[in-house]
């Protein structure tokens, strides 16, 4: 085990095999935010890193630019206490809650891998399984979206563990990004799976009336479709691939872009959408799951999850005149800053700790 921390002593440990460094999707995103929200209201976490697939020169650059982390096994768990112990991890072995000494546990469903089974057309079964057994052993699931608790209800989970909660991720309220004359760049920001439909963005370079237009693809998970598109289509000069993002990359990105692209088939929340709402800028997406649920009616939203349902929103868009755009935008960021920030996100969960049985966390200490 390797630690930045002599302390032994939490009031909660989270566990995750994704910090914030080099992340694939939005997990380390949602601990970034986290552990910011955690330090304004006075909880002490453990940032507890497992079942990782970070290089040991990431594994020290995590540990020189976020306290209280340390990576090990499940078993060196054992070295530290708390009375909640809050998993994130996808990635698990069967034994993960029997090192924690009896606490309580919380498990963060960041998607339901049965529904990214389905909507990616991939076989997931062996994860989905882990991921059922762990609902099963954990005290209370919390998931991130009504929607995700309707899926939930539908898979028949119920029957896993009836004790359930929703809890809305939050961000860092960034800077509004100014109004400015068009760019004429498209963004898209997300994995590259194909629930998420990333080629859409692509793909619309080569559609009467975006002929000038450049896409800017901020994501991992690069694919050979993906790659073999951009050449069948020949747009090779207008797309530009920038892989995972994060700080002053991630606000670049954000600066460098008209509109975010959020065409995805199922999205349990929708973290790119808020941070580019937060922003003030456009979004358009489709009408499913969290992405209603995080930009309201203060969106472009597609008819349906087809290509010209998407197309026929971009043109809606592109029609639309800067000051409808700049209402949209502005009340768009209103609304995340007043439910999904990372102090409120942080609260919630405390609150959820704080309801498992058992529980007397002081409660003076974390009202702050």
């Amino acid at each position: 085990m390797i630690t930045n921390t002599t302390g032994r002593n939490f009031d909660v440990i989270e566990i995750t095999n994704e910090m914030p460094h080099n992340r694939m999707g939005g997990v380390g995103s949602v601990i970034e935010s986290l552990a910011s929200g955690f330090a304004a209201i006075g909880v002490r976490a453990l940032w507890y890193v497992t079942d990782h697939e970070y290089q040991p020169y990431e594994v020290e650059a995590i540990l020189a630019s976020h306290p209280c982390v340390a990576v090990g096994s499940e078993a060196e768990l054992a070295h530290f206490h708390a009375p909640v112990v809050h998993i994130h991890s996808y990635n698990h072995r069967p034994g993960l809650l029997d090192a924690t000494g009896g606490a309580r546990s919380v498990f963060t469903i960041h998607s339901l891998l049965a529904y990214e089974e389905i909507s990616n057309a991939v076989n997931l079964h062996g994860a989905v399984m882990d991921q059922e057994r762990l609902i099963s052993a954990c005290d209370e699931v919390v998931l991130v979206s009504e929607a995700e608790r309707r899926y939930y209800h539908t898979l028949g989970y119920e029957r896993l563990n009836p004790r359930v909660s929703v809890v809305a991720n939050g961000i860092v309220p960034p800077a509004p990004v100014l109004a400015r004359p068009r760019r004429n760049v498209l963004g898209y920001c997300g994995r590259l799976v194909p629930r998420k439909h990333p080629e859409y963005v692509q793909m619309l370079l080569a559609e009467p009336g975006f002929d000038g237009f450049e896409a800017m693809i901020a994501g991992k998970a690069f694919s050979a479709y993906a790659r073999d598109l951009v050449h069948d289509l020949g747009i090779e000069a207008r797309v530009h691939y920038l892989g995972w993002c994060g700080g002053a990359r991630l606000e670049a990105f954000f600066n460098a872009i008209d509109v975010l692209v959020q065409p995805s088939t199922y999205e349990p929340f929708g973290l790119a959408a808020l941070e580019g709402a937060a922003r003030g800028i456009p979004v358009v997406c489709t009408r499913v799951d969290g992405l209603v649920e995080v930009l309201g009616e203060h969106a472009i939203y597609c008819d349906d999850t087809s290509y010209a349902a998407f197309c026929r929103a971009m043109e809606r868009w592109r029609e639309m005149d800067a000051d409808a755009l700049q209402a949209m935008g502005s009340a768009a960021r209103a609304r995340a800053l007043q439910q999904f920030t990372n102090v409120a996100m942080a609260r919630r969960y405390l609150e959820r700790f704080m309801a498992l049985p058992g529980q007397s966390l002081d409660t003076e200490e974390h009202t702050t």
